[in-house]
């Protein structure tokens, strides 16, 4: 039998312990450094990015129906003019409204209707500047005639109140400006 010296046992036991407590140490180092190079890259205080770029932002409810996004129209969006900004959607994906910048140079916030009869524009409280610098407040009715227009241009502003006429193809529109005020008939034709 290969008997090994008690002393050389020894010898290795102490080598082995020795080599131990490196690997211990060199652990514990590792460590630090990974902890150190974790706080420098997302900061102290938690994670600060300076900037963040995307095309869009979907924010979803727990059904994962978007409830907002934030961004440009996709292609083939069907509207007046492409938007940039936030549209919000109710729980069933309808877009109910938003604030954007379009591509004429506007910028409007607006707020739409859930269902409207077929043709019927859905929305119904519209603030607006065009690229001109006018201004416009609009409500309209549950069918999507306008109620009360606020017109602000360069020469000054004026309200009018609207009401539709029983047969549905006129409007009946009172304009108050600050020069006096007329009445008048609008027809669909």
């Amino acid at each position: 039998m290969n008997s090994v010296p008690s002393e050389a046992v020894e010898v290795r036991l102490a080598r082995l312990e020795r080599s131990l407590r490196r690997a211990r140490w060199g652990m514990v180092g590792l460590l630090l450094l990974v902890v150190a190079m974790f706080l420098a890259w997302y900061g102290v205080g938690g994670i600060v990015q300076r900037e963040i770029r995307v095309h869009r932002i979907y924010a979803v409810d727990d059904a994962g129906t978007v409830r907002v996004r934030i961004g440009q129209d996709r292609p083939g969006i069907q509207r007046l003019s492409p938007v940039s900004g936030v549209v919000l959607y109710d729980e069933t994906g309808l877009e109910r409204g938003g604030m954007a910048t379009m591509a004429n140079g506007r910028v409007a916030l607006g707020l739409d209707a859930p269902t409207t009869p077929k043709g019927t524009a859905r929305d119904r409280v519209g603030l607006m500047v065009d690229g001109k610098g006018n201004t416009m407040f609009m409500l309209l009715d549950a069918q999507g005639a306008p109620v009360v227009m606020a017109k602000g241009a360069d020469k000054g502003g004026t309200l009018q109140v609207l009401e539709a006429t029983p047969d549905g193809k006129q409007l009946q529109v009172r304009t108050l400006g600050v020069h006096g005020d007329t009445q008048s008939t609008e027809s669909d034709d």
